[in-house]
């Protein structure tokens, strides 16, 4: 069974379909072109660089065509992609790269100066800059000639031997976002990119003639396998974009012909906001893909209003992106839920002294499948306080209805203790993002004198839809216990995002914590 090189085997089937559009520069690149520009990339990696399988490449670049060959070409010769966070300061990456000890940096020019302090610091041993090589075939429809068999991998004209990935072997090391701690470089095997595929594939039933923007940072598990590696598995197409511009998706969604759109609530809102979006042709989106986090209501109702069903997900780097799917018919009535397990995707919900919790009980997510992940790199303690018994256990506090919607109530370690009750986040937050006039809201644990810990909560409001504090306040006592009201609603132009692209509740923890002291 062929893992590792997919592209080989779209030549075959749809050599002459087109794979990627680069937004930036208009042009198309068919799978056959791809495979042969992915091949003169793992000739510069294997021939001229020395690159073995399992040697570390990591890359440092925003989203662009070469990043795209960089990745395939890693996997025709086994080496182990490692994508950078591009908004990281100097410390943070030598974390990194002192953790993965990259045999190779490849780097996009703008990235040049962090690129040779990495090199100067001994962090890597050599560079290679990515926008400087042309990679482009002689023709896009032409086939590369192969030769060999199976038997020690295959040999391609441009000179590259192909290793058989095993599907266990590591494909990419995706580096947590390190909010609870320094990050953690998740190993991510072929099989996992298979098996998530194959769960995208079923749970929202693509077709080779779906079409989506590629504009998630390469450096998250949603950039590369919420919709792209599926798609490129299923011979569909995808539309690059260098970053996230909200009113470029606007102009190019009907033009493109994009049928899902996929983002976290913070686009999908930069995008209803942006002066286009009442002119976007959206008639060909069959529906659109929220994840990170909760979708606030109002967000859901405007994008239905313009006759776009949303679908939330849930997912994360260790498990594959793609592990629950709410169907878009259930957006409203169950807003708020994650909806269902994907097909190949086993859970159950566990209690604090580790029996099932029942309908309606808290309990901690814990899966099981071959979509999982292959550890933590260099890292066997945090391995294995992840992965028990092959269970999964994600940190994630979840319930279940009475109809099998599961629903995040929080993370374990977010949960706080107000006046001996237990309260999760995600449920004030949820309550105050169905308020009419609050676009996004984040609640955080403070020190309490009578109660022990209360909640502070932070909003963002819709524009032009003026709510007072006493308004959230008393939103919240009709909805909520008196325990779960937070004690202090903050009312902010913004929330703050960090490196993750998700709301920084830890600058938020330190912001209620200078308020607090102000007298």
């Amino acid at each position: 069974m062929i893992f590792n090189d997919w592209l080989g085997r779209r030549r075959q089937f749809t050599p002459d379909r087109v794979a990627i559009v680069d937004d930036a520069s208009g042009q198309h690149y068919t799978y056959s072109g791809l495979d042969t520009r992915a091949t003169r990339f793992a000739a510069i990696l294997q021939g001229s660089l020395g690159i073995q399988p399992g040697d570390r490449v990591a890359c440092l670049s925003t989203n662009r065509i070469e990043y795209i060959d960089l990745y395939f070409a890693c996997g025709k010769i086994g080496a182990v992609l490692v994508p950078l966070n591009v908004r990281l300061p100097a410390a943070g990456m030598t974390d990194l790269l002192e953790d993965c000890q990259p045999r190779l940096l490849v780097y996009e020019s703008e990235f040049r100066q962090i690129a040779s302090f990495a090199s100067q610091a001994k962090l890597v041993p050599c560079l290679l800059p990515i926008d400087l090589h042309d990679l482009g075939s002689d023709s896009e429809g032409n086939r590369t000639r192969r030769t060999g068999g199976r038997a020690g991998g295959q040999t391609i004209d441009a000179g590259v031997k192909v290793v058989e990935a095993d599907e266990q072997d590591v494909a990419m090391i995706l580096y947590t976002s390190g909010t609870t701690g320094r990050a953690k470089g998740a190993m991510i095997s072929w099989r996992q990119i298979h098996w998530n595929a194959l769960n995208t594939i079923l749970g929202l039933q693509l077709s080779p003639r779906d079409v989506a923007f590629m504009n998630m940072p390469l450096y998250h598990t949603g950039g590369w396998h919420v919709l792209f590696t599926p798609l490129m598995l299923l011979g569909g197409r995808v539309v690059l974009q260098k970053r996230f511009e909200p009113e470029r998706c606007n102009q190019r969604v009907g033009p493109e012909g994009v049928t899902i759109l996929f983002a976290v609530p913070t686009m999908l809102r930069m995008m209803a906001e942006a002066p286009g979006f009442p002119a976007a042709d959206l008639s060909r989106l069959r529906f659109a893909i929220c994840g990170g986090e909760p979708c606030p209501l109002p967000l859901i109702e405007t994008y239905q209003q313009r006759g776009v069903a949303m679908r939330q997900g849930y997912g994360l780097t260790e498990a594959g992106p793609n592990c629950f799917s709410l169907p878009a018919e259930d957006a409203i009535r169950k807003q708020g839920s994650i909806g269902f397990p994907n097909f190949h995707v086993g859970t159950r919900l566990a209690r604090e002294d580790g029996g099932d919790a029942g309908v309606g009980e808290v309990g901690e997510l814990l899966m099981k499948g071959p979509h999982l992940f292959a550890g933590y790199w260099n890292n066997q303690p945090e391995t294995d306080l992840a992965l028990r018994a092959d269970w999964l256990h994600t940190g994630d506090l979840m319930t279940r209805d009475e109809e099998g919607y599961y629903s995040i109530v929080g993370r374990k370690k977010e949960m706080y203790v107000s006046g001996g009750e237990n309260v999760y986040p995600a449920q004030v937050e949820r309550v105050l993002q169905q308020h009419p006039a609050v676009a996004l809201a984040a609640v955080v644990a403070t020190p309490h004198p009578k109660w022990g810990e209360a909640g502070w909560a932070f909003v963002k409001l819709v524009q032009d839809c003026p709510v007072t504090e006493p308004d959230l306040r008393a939103w919240c006592r009709l909805h909520l216990a008196g325990y779960q009201c937070p004690a202090k609603v903050v009312v902010m132009e913004d929330l703050p995002v960090g490196y993750s692209g998700k709301i920084d509740k830890k600058a938020l923890q330190q912001r209620a914590t200078e308020l607090s002291a102000t007298p």
